[in-house]
């Protein structure tokens, strides 16, 4: 584990547990969120990381699946338009998830704003729940990269070093968690 990600216990002490980056705020800490949610934001940018343990669609394949869940956080953003790739790397968590890298763009306060979020679903065998990590990267938001919570490319390269070891280290401590 390198120096700048830490194990953070998910939904409880025992629900489940990710290597994320130091420092995020734990949006838990000062506003009521669902318990089925966790939400970090970063500190030095508007990137946030949600992790949602939702109902499993009714989707066989993953990748549409996964799709799925993706188009429906682009609807939820009232993006004007969006889309996501496949991708395709070395699986090394045991719970194989399936990866999207995608894009949304949005207007907000009048302005046009690039969204990337990176997108990770976990079919949780034997329940019938999916775990869904987004990490949604402001690439532009008005302002030009770097500015009004956009991210700087390095920045946007860190993030999504973050998610990749966040995906890779995402564990199911208690299978509890998926009552009913």
């Amino acid at each position: 584990m390198s120096n700048r990600h830490v194990p953070v216990n998910l939904f409880g002490d025992n629900g489940m547990r990710a290597n994320l980056p130091i420092n995020l705020i734990n949006v838990a800490d000062t506003q009521e969120i669902p318990n089925s949610q966790e939400i970090f934001v970063y500190r030095d940018s508007g990137a946030s990381i949600i992790i949602d343990i939702l109902q499993k669609v009714d989707i066989e394949d993953p990748e549409a699946a996964a799709k799925f869940h993706l188009d429906v956080i682009a609807e939820d953003n009232d993006s004007m338009e969006h889309n996501s790739i496949i991708i395709q790397r070395p699986i090394t968590n045991e719970l194989s998830p399936i990866l999207l890298d995608g894009g949304q763009v949005l207007r907000k306060a009048g302005s046009i704003h690039h969204l990337r979020t990176l997108f990770a679903l976990f079919r949780v065998r034997g329940k019938n729940h999916d775990v869904v990590v987004s990490f949604n990267i402001p690439i532009e938001t008005g302002q030009g990269r770097g500015r009004n919570g956009a991210v700087t490319v390095e920045q946007e390269q860190l993030i999504a070093s973050d998610f990749f070891k966040a995906v890779d280290s995402l564990r199911v401590v208690d299978y509890n968690l998926f009552a009913v």
